[in-house]
């Protein structure tokens, strides 16, 4: 009976309910949970992100082989797996963190290791190590955007054909030859200067380095599926870059509401000590007076008796 007629008041409650009402309810709940919403999105994120970089790995360290050791961008694919997996780490420790100082139980004052981790000091540190790792990411995506751009254009050309390929090919041969050497045997009068032609490479990525190990015939075979492995392992970078900015966003407002809270316990106990001290001075105040009425009622006492009047 206690159930059914718990069951119906709650049916009840329900039906009261307009819409209207239960989109303010949600979204005062979204509100007050907004950090917790963040960070456990962007766990996902992470999470998401290092699948998809587990998944197009294999075919990235096969691209990147294929098209020759000059660009030199297979430790970057290295260091971009080894920042997704931290990435994941900060971002599960983070939201970890962030659950325990919503949801924390009121006798934590005796554990001082759940207070470490939900202080306003602990989440200012983990926003800066997120912040830190979105902009190493960004550098990551970066390297890596200019691999897919590079390996989609070759996919390009080995799909025009074999006699496209053997141009292409010549020309590269062309190019590495004379920034590797300074000299060019196809070119009697000597129109290229080989000066010109290393200042005007790329710094960030050597593209005369690059082409000067890259062959077409090892890695057109390859072409067929490279082009969206590099793409997808591109995404999974980006995605991993917006986590990280989504999570130190997240510990930014968490470690802010913490703040707050511990302001106004700290003001709480002063102002309790403030009212202490101030009982401790009235009580100090009363007994002052107290020992001068007394001291001054045995004066005058003393001197009746030795002016021979009558005492009390």
């Amino acid at each position: 009976l206690f159930r059914s007629g718990s069951a119906e008041s709650c049916s009840e409650r329900r039906q009261s309910l307009d819409p209207g009402q239960v989109c303010v309810l949600i979204m005062v709940a979204c509100l007050k949970l907004n950090n917790v919403l963040g960070a456990v999105i962007a766990f996902a994120m992470s999470l998401a992100a290092f699948m998809l970089g587990i998944s197009a790995k294999s075919s990235v360290d096969t691209a990147i082989t294929a098209m020759g050791d000059g660009a030199h961008i297979d430790s970057d694919v290295t260091g971009t797996m080894i920042h997704l997996v931290v990435s994941l780490l900060l971002n599960g420790f983070a939201c970890l963190c962030m659950c325990l100082s919503t949801w924390h139980c009121t006798d934590t004052g005796k554990i001082s290791f759940l207070d470490a981790l939900t202080s306003s000091r602990t989440f200012c540190i983990l926003r800066i190590v997120a912040f830190i790792t979105f902009l190493v990411q960004l550098i990551f995506v970066s390297i890596m955007l200019v691999g897919v751009v590079g390996v989609m254009l070759l996919d390009f050309v080995c799909h025009m054909g074999s006699t496209t390929q053997f141009h292409a090919q010549e020309v590269i041969w062309e190019i590495g030859n004379f920034t590797l050497t300074g000299r060019d045997p196809f070119d009697p009068y000597g129109t290229g200067n080989f000066q010109e032609a290393k200042s005007a490479d790329t710094p960030f990525i050597s593209v005369a380095s690059t082409l000067q190990h890259l062959d077409l015939a090892n890695f057109c075979p390859h072409a067929k599926s490279l082009g969206g492995s590099m793409m997808i392992f591109w995404l999974a970078g980006t995605l991993s870059l917006v986590s990280q900015a989504l999570m130190a966003i997240a510990l930014n407002g968490e470690k802010e509401r913490v703040a707050v809270h511990e302001e106004h316990e700290e003001s709480s106990l002063y102002g309790h000590a403030r009212e202490g001290m101030g009982l401790l001075e009235q009580g100090m105040a009363s007994g002052q007076a107290s020992m001068a009425s007394s001291l001054s009622g045995f004066t005058n006492s003393y001197n009746n008796f030795r002016a021979g009047n009558a005492g009390h």
